[in-house]
């Protein structure tokens, strides 16, 4: 078993007798909970998962802890909305509460010695991602000056929408930026980080090099981040999260995931026995503290491979679960020729084994039939792709060569996409906290 802090069970009690009594979103639950007598964990699998479907259809109100009205928070500032950038589902809006998340965010700096020894707190911090995930889009396609897309502490690199095209001008002009900016931390999405890093060495120029790097928004591929090694000798953390739920794993200075165990709750469902992947499942996040949002059972439609609690990460760090890799969306698996399904971190870690593979994409359109498409450095490295997934599925991939790989209409590049990915039969026994 793991171990948690002391007060987990009891804030996790909490956070689902006030959701089930007292917000409006969870009344239809209460039939189903078998009641405070019965042990938490007994309570929580008989509850449904809340998804985005949700959320969207209750709004915001129906969320909202008692004594607090949407209206009001947002007069006197408190809250905020945002629109979530997503990845395969729609946009959706949400409430924002920036002091709850800003807790949440230095909470999980503890769970990585580099950040801890970053001294982050008002930090200067320089994001470079689509700006539909965060940021100031420029609205004419123009470059936008960079006091209008300095907000706070923050320094917004990029305001263009596709980052293939960016001239030689732009990447310069982040160059400088950086470099009179000077951040603490540089924070992006792997394929953002990726493409400036690539195009900077091609250029010849010298990057200003930050404290840390922190990456989000995406999977972060070993075949991208090898690129942003090249021009950044800084160490790069993933931070593994979401806005409704708030940072919730942290990447630890040996390369494990840790639960930020103050401000959410884990649950996790494992894959199904045929798939021959033991440890590895989908979770659910409950957030900790958020009146502005009570959020319960949150399926985020992501995978984890858990490390064995008898095998503790090499960092000596023993509160809450420890997950050896985010696998990646739900929605992103692929299955080989024997049926068996293949996650995106073991595609790329496939991937990855080909020199000179700068991006990629692989595509299923049914159980026999794989595509690909890639970005190369040199010749012969998609007839090495191509031997590598075809050894991984079973079957030929064709591998097509291409300039670039296109992002989803939230802005965000995903590594694999198939037809037909999802099921509730890939998983089997009840989601409960590992």
């Amino acid at each position: 078993m793991y171990r948690y802090p002391e007060d987990y069970a009891l804030r996790s009690a909490s956070e689902l007798d006030l959701a089930l009594s007292a917000v409006p979103a969870y009344r239809d639950w209460r039939a189903v909970d078998p009641g405070p007598q019965a042990p938490l964990d007994e309570r929580c699998a008989a509850l449904p998962l809340l998804n985005k479907a949700h959320l969207r259809a209750h709004g915001l109100e129906a969320f909202l802890a008692p004594g607090h009205a949407l209206a009001e928070g947002l007069a006197r500032g408190a809250i905020d909305t945002v629109s979530t950038s997503g990845t395969t589902d729609e946009q959706m809006v949400l409430t924002w509460n920036q002091a709850w998340w800003n807790a949440s965010e230095a909470a999980s700096w503890t769970l990585n010695r580099h950040a801890a020894q970053a001294g982050l707190a008002d930090h200067a911090e320089a994001l470079l991602t689509s700006p539909l995930s965060t940021g100031v889009p420029s609205p004419d396609g123009k470059p936008l000056a960079m006091l209008r897309r300095r907000l706070g502490r923050f320094l917004y690199l990029n305001e263009h929408l596709d980052s293939a095209a960016w001239p030689d001008t732009h990447i310069r002009r982040m160059v400088r930026e950086l470099d009179a900016f000077r951040p603490v931390v540089l924070e992006g999405s792997p394929t953002l980080l990726a493409r400036f890093a690539r195009r900077s060495v091609e250029l010849g120029l010298r990057c200003w090099q930050p404290r840390l790097i922190v990456t989000s928004y995406e999977f972060p591929s070993r075949v991208l981040l090898r690129q942003v090694r090249r021009a950044f000798d800084a160490p790069i953390m993933s931070s593994y999260g979401c806005t409704e739920a708030g940072c919730v794993l942290t990447q630890c200075e040996a390369g494990c995931f840790h639960q930020n165990a103050a401000f959410a709750r884990v649950e996790f469902q494992p894959l199904a026995a045929r798939f021959g992947k033991p440890g590895v499942g989908r979770i659910a996040l409950t957030s900790f503290g958020n009146p502005w949002r009570v959020l319960l059972r949150f399926d985020v439609g992501d995978l984890v491979r858990l490390r064995p609690p008898e095998t503790p990460c090499a960092c000596g760090r023993t509160d809450g679960i420890v997950a050896d890799a985010v696998e990646g969306r739900v929605n992103d698996v692929t299955f080989d020729a024997r049926g068996q399904l293949v996650t995106v971190d073991e595609l790329d870690r496939r991937a990855s084994g080909v020199n000179d593979v700068l991006e990629y994409q692989v595509t299923q359109n049914a159980t026999d039939s794989w595509t690909a498409c890639a970005v190369c450095g040199r010749d012969g490295a998609i007839a090495e792709l191509a031997a590598a997934l075809g050894d991984l599925y079973g079957g030929r991939v064709a591998v097509a060569l291409v300039a670039a790989i296109p992002a989803e209409v939230s802005g965000k590049h995903r590594l694999a996409r198939c037809a037909a990915s999802f099921s509730e039969a890939m998983f089997e026994g009840p989601m409960r906290a590992p």
